[in-house]
């Protein structure tokens, strides 16, 4: 088993039980997608797959860390990914902020990932991909506010590879417009 395999299935255990939100679908499932989509950059792929790792689970960076080189990642490579994952944990949530209004924890967040590195900001296009597509499917009434929200922080998030950047524009772009001139069906 190759160590991308090996991290696969360490990943599919830390979120078992998991699934996408109104979905019966498993949650690991969303992870691959990221990271197939974030194959396009080094270790792209092994960071889509853990980019949700410290939200949704109890896992801490050092047993990421510690697995990474279990899998046969180099140290740098492993602290790459282990680092590109930290920057994409939420920080300014309302556990952590309480006393910022949902507006302000945004827009912090906000201008902390548009300084996060360009490896971690190519895989959260690749996220903002995915999700995009879940909301118009699964979330049609919020669909406008969210498309909205996240073409302005593309607008500030622009260090990721660029070909992935305009397909998430692209992507929110189209499917503004779509909604706006009332074209449900294309979407």
């Amino acid at each position: 088993m190759n160590r991308r395999d090996k991290l696969l299935d360490w990943i599919k255990q830390r979120h078992k039980g998991q699934l996408i939100r109104r979905t019966a679908e498993p949650y690991i499932d969303h992870l691959i997608a990221v990271a197939e989509l974030a194959s396009i950059i080094p270790l792209g792929y092994e960071t889509g797959l853990c980019h949700d790792l410290f939200e949704d689970t109890e896992t801490i960076e050092a047993e990421l860390l510690s697995a990474l080189i279990g899998f046969d990642y180099t140290y740098h490579e492993a602290h790459l990914i282990m680092n590109c994952t930290v920057e994409l944990t939420d920080v300014f949530t309302k556990k952590n902020y309480p006393e910022f209004k949902k507006k302000d924890r945004k827009a912090r967040e906000g201008a902390r990932l548009a300084a996060i590195s360009s490896t971690a900001q190519t895989v959260k296009y690749a996220d903002l991909i995915y999700n995009i597509g879940w909301v118009l499917r699964y979330d049609l009434k919020h669909a406008l506010k969210y498309l909205s929200k996240k073409r302005l922080l593309l607008a500030v998030m622009k260090s990721g590879k660029p070909s992935l950047h305009l397909k998430a524009m692209s992507l929110i772009n189209d499917s503004l417009s779509k909604l706006t001139s009332n074209s449900f069906t294309d979407l």
